[in-house]
C-alpha cells in the first residue's frame, strides 16, 4: 500500500472511530481530570444555565443540555466538536460568539480541559 492510500486509510478509520459516543477525550492531555472539571462545573455554576448529566443540580435551560456532549457535532451553533475549540470556547466565549449570553468566568486552560474531560466523558 502507498504511503498515501495508507494515510487516507487512516484518516477514514479516524474519522469513523471519531463519530458517535465512541470518543470521550479526543485530544485532552492526560492530566484534565474528568473529576476535577466536575467540580469546576459546580464550583462556576454552570448548571444554572445547562443541563448536565450526573449533576444534580445542573438542570437550567438558558443555555443549551449539555447531556450526550461527545455526540454533539457542533459547539456554540458553529465550532466543530474538538477539545481544542471546546476549550476555546470556555476559556472565552465572547471572543468566538460576541452575542452569546455565555459569559466569559476567568477559566484557564487546565480548567478548561477538566470540564471538558467531564463533558466528554458524562
Amino acid at each position: 500500500m502507498s504511503g498515501r492510500l495508507l494515510l487516507a486509510a487512516l484518516l477514514v478509520l479516524g474519522l469513523a472511530a471519531g463519530c458517535g459516543r465512541g470518543t470521550t477525550r479526543p485530544d485532552l492531555p492526560a492530566s484534565a481530570s474528568p473529576a476535577r472539571g466536575k467540580q469546576l462545573i459546580e464550583y462556576y455554576g454552570c448548571g444554572a444555565c445547562h443541563v448536565i448529566g450526573g449533576i444534580a443540580t445542573a438542570n437550567g435551560h438558558v443555555g443549551p443540555a449539555l447531556t450526550n456532549f461527545s455526540a454533539d457535532r457542533q459547539i456554540a451553533g458553529t465550532l466543530p466538536n474538538t477539545a481544542a475549540n471546546v476549550v476555546r470556547w470556555i476559556r472565552n466565549p465572547q471572543k468566538i460568539a460576541p452575542k452569546t449570553d455565555m459569559p466569559t468566568l476567568g477559566i484557564g486552560r487546565q480548567g478548561a480541559q477538566a470540564i471538558a474531560a467531564y463533558l466528554y466523558g458524562q
